[in-house]
């Protein structure tokens, strides 16, 4: 079994005791008790970020230097101290409040829920609905399914599990976004994935492992036909064209057609918040991730939904989905009270350097843009990604390549999420090298998937031999865990390509004692003696550029670049790597 993070063995342990889904007592009257205020606008409880240590060590992954890594261990050890909850008593205090560094070093790991296992074939439902060779209807996954291949996702290093919208679903919504409601709405969680017990029982598995889980929550809809549509039609936005006279069609226009709700309407807000609370009230989800949210007003989630849930559940980690690949919208949702958003602006930098064969330059200046715009605060909570539901797999968008060229790509993409600042986002499957476009993107996980002795050889619709793409991930995230700079630290740019026609693209992180040098080498040909400012670069600390003198010895930690070297001479570092390679060297 792999040792739990110190964050679960700790400081996790008090978030745990404000409750277990529907079992948990202070939870379940703190929550009762604070339901009225969820529907008045009230502030946000914040706290200062802590020190930044998050460590895990994962004993099947071959460490590649035993003292480094022991010494690692106890920085990252040292860094949560202070922060570390005792065991609380179910009625003991206040509920604890957000935490930035205690999501900082996370990894999140995103199920669709259906497409995952089937625990429990007597919840599948009738043909209706159910057909596991349909690719658009339900397949028969479940929470228990989840619960089942627990140890897949722990083995994988991933401490945070996202599942997708669990409300019960119009039609053959297998994906959870079409949910049913009404007005008054019976809560009701999706039979097909195991009803309110069987999701109660993922969270106090997910939380008995000291993970946490982060729910899908849809605000700006419901599903097609969905009875609140019949018993309150007054709620939602005319049809095109008469809801562009409204204003801006994002926010006042339906979505693929779905119905929208009119935000605007107080007795729509005060719906929404009433149903978010209590469903935050009955299940001890750790986390948010909220759809859709650009279609969404910023005034609705900084006025109502953020201080209604925050009421119920202070410490949840709010990550929002703005499907947009600039930046020009996320600042005004940030500051509307989410504390993260993904970064399909990076995402796309990453597909044209990674997938497509360009420069890596536009990933390090998308890098270095979401540092400067959001501070690094911010920068390291919101999510970096290469696919999920609604995208391509990253494989799909590579064309034509020899396969070992594949999965070096692949690797290296894999390493941008782990190395740079945010959190990483592991949509199942894409570490066993899935491909496919919609829907085969959202194609079940294949039983072979369990075991490392199956994930060898030829798999169709996989990346050959996947559990070499299984071991990279883990290795990349255990190095996530060992090295507290990569999870909690500063970002300061050493060397990008340019107009160079290097691909050459190198970095510090440092979190206190913790400091790490990533460098990529993103071109097919081998890279001698690059030299850049690292000891008189005048944006690193005076404290961190004394921890490279010209004696020092710098580890490769990663230990994939092979013939690849790094040394500081004359307070430059210098670095050789061979193609298609990334390094993370400490001293």
């Amino acid at each position: 079994m792999t040792r739990r993070p110190l964050a679960a063995r700790a400081g996790w342990r008090g978030a745990r005791a404000l409750g277990r889904g529907a079992t948990g007592r202070a939870a379940t009257r703190h929550a009762l008790a604070l339901t009225t205020l969820a529907l008045t606008a009230c502030g946000t409880a914040w706290s200062e970020p802590a020190d930044a240590g998050r460590a895990r060590s994962d004993a099947r992954v071959a460490p590649i230097d035993a003292a480094h890594e022991e010494r690692d261990a106890a920085l990252a050890d040292a860094a949560l101290a202070d922060a570390a909850l005792a065991d609380a008593a179910p009625d003991a205090g206040p509920p604890p409040a957000f935490d930035p560094a205690a999501w900082e070093g996370a990894v999140i790991y995103f199920v669709l829920t259906d497409r995952f296992a089937n625990g429990d074939p007597t919840n599948d439902g009738d043909a209706t609905c159910t057909d596991p060779t349909h690719p658009t209807r339900f397949h028969g996954g479940d929470f228990q399914g989840i619960v089942d291949h627990l140890d897949y996702v722990e083995d994988l290093g991933a401490d945070v599990l996202w599942i997708t919208p669990v409300p019960a679903q119009v039609g053959c919504g297998y994906h959870g976004y079409w949910a049913d409601l009404d007005d008054p709405d019976d809560e009701a969680i999706e039979p097909r994935l195991g009803g309110a017990d069987g999701l109660t029982r993922l969270i106090d598995a997910v939380h008995a492992r000291g993970m946490r889980l982060m729910v899908d929550h849809v605000v700006n809809h419901p599903g097609r036909m969905a009875r609140i549509t019949r018993t309150r039609p007054e709620w939602f936005h005319p049809p095109r064209p008469a809801c562009e006279a409204l204003g801006d069609p994002d926010l006042f226009c339906s979505l693929s057609g779905l119905p929208d709700f009119a935000h605007e309407r107080a007795d729509v807000r005060a719906y929404l918040d009433a149903h978010s609370a209590r469903f935050t009230a009955r299940f001890a989800f750790d986390a948010m991730r909220i759809d859709t949210v650009k279609h969404v007003p910023p005034s609705y989630f900084r006025d109502h939904f953020v201080p209604a849930v925050t009421a119920v559940r202070p410490s949840i980690y709010f990550l929002g989905e703005i499907f947009d690949e600039g930046y020009g919208l996320h600042d005004r949702y940030l500051d509307a009270g989410l504390h993260g958003h993904f970064d399909f602006a990076l995402r796309r930098a990453i597909i044209g350097a990674l997938a497509q064969g360009g420069s890596i330059d536009p990933v390090a200046r998308r890098v270095a843009e979401a540092v400067e715009r959001f501070g690094p605060a911010r920068a390291r909570l919101r999510s970096t990604f290469l696919d999920n539901h609604d995208v391509p797999r990253f494989l799909e968008e590579m064309g034509a390549r020899p396969e070992g060229e594949r999965r070096e790509r692949l690797h290296l993409a894999l390493a941008v999420l782990t190395t740079t600042p945010g959190i990483p986002q592991l949509y199942y499957g894409t570490e066993l090298g899935m491909r496919g476009t919609y829907p085969e993107n959202r194609r079940d996980m294949p039983a072979w998937a369990w075991r490392a002795e199956t994930r060898t050889g030829a798999h169709d619709g996989f990346l050959a031999e996947p559990e070499r793409t299984h071991a990279w991930t883990r290795r990349l995230v255990a190095l996530r865990r060992a090295l507290p700079a990569l999870g909690h630290g500063d970002y300061v740019e050493l060397w990008r390509p340019g107009g160079s026609g290097v691909e050459l693209w190198a970095f510090l992180r440092a979190a206190g004692a913790s400091r790490a040098l990533v460098t990529f080498n993103a071109g097919a040909t081998a890279l001698s003696g690059r030299r850049m400012r690292l000891r008189d670069n005048p944006n690193v600390r005076a404290e961190d550029a004394a921890a490279f003198p010209d004696d020092v010895v710098l580890v490769d930690r990663l230990g994939a670049a092979s013939g690849g070297s790094a040394r500081v001479e004359g307070g430059q570092l210098v670095v050789d790597l061979p193609p298609r390679s990334v390094a993370v060297w400490t001293p």
